[in-house]
């Protein structure tokens, strides 16, 4: 059996980012006296991946998407009174706390860490994913964790993947593979590296101009797929 070099990503493929954003904005609607809390978290859950895909294509900065997500957000709800840099900080916070997973990454990642390397990639902010996959127990897993934040690059940008490779030295291309859920950050930029790709759709999202190598379902699919490569 081949030992692989997997490139996986963390929010949405082993990490609950869903589930813990939604946590971390409930919090803080109960810590301000916010009402309406689930249409808040739905409100803001639009707004901060409308200003993610934004970053991916190199529309907006980090740093802006911080603090305007929660500017917009007040305005709709007409909300007053708040600072959003304060409130902004206390949800990357919340979000650092969060040891939210997917069901059955765990027990994934255990069993592909013994036959393969296993790499972090991800466009998270520092502090937060280094705590997050801390506190999960899933950065153990991990040879090493990157992170575009720290990197000063991000997906799906070809100089984040090859200073990426480089650093892992030796690294064969026809043995690696991204692992992601996003079809513009994880699948493109495996695309625009020469990395073969691997979406990881267990929503079933239609897929149209960003064609994946494979797609998988869920875990048991994944390590399937990843056994039959190593042959």
């Amino acid at each position: 059996m081949k030992r692989l070099t997997l490139l996986i990503d963390a929010d949405d493929t082993v990490l609950d980012f869903a589930n813990s954003e939604r946590d971390s904005i409930i919090a803080l609607c109960r810590e301000y006296s916010i009402l309406s809390e689930e249409k808040v978290a739905e409100k803001f859950k639009q707004i901060n991946r409308r200003m993610w895909d934004m970053f991916e294509r190199g529309e907006i900065t980090r740093e802006q998407i911080f603090y305007t997500r929660f500017e917009e957000l007040f305005e709709y709800f007409s909300i007053k009174g708040l600072d959003p840099i304060i409130v902004g900080d206390k949800y990357r916070e919340n979000m650092a706390c969060s040891k939210r997973i997917i069901h059955g990454a765990r027990a994934c990642l255990n069993r592909l860490s013994q036959n393969h390397d296993l790499y972090c990639v991800t466009n998270g902010i520092t502090r937060t994913q280094i705590l997050r996959l801390k506190s999960s127990g899933l950065g153990k897993y991990f040879k090493k964790v990157y992170i575009s934040q720290q990197m000063g690059l991000a997906k799906p940008s070809k100089e984040f993947f090859q200073f990426v490779l480089q650093d892992i030295g030796d690294c064969d291309l026809n043995k690696t593979y991204i692992i992601g859920d996003s079809l513009t950050s994880d699948i493109q930029g495996g695309i625009n590296s020469g990395i073969k790709t691997i979406l990881f759709n267990k929503e079933g999202k239609l897929i149209k101009d960003i064609v994946p190598d494979w797609q998988v379902r869920g875990y048991k699919e994944l390590e399937g797929l990843i056994e039959k490569l190593a042959k």
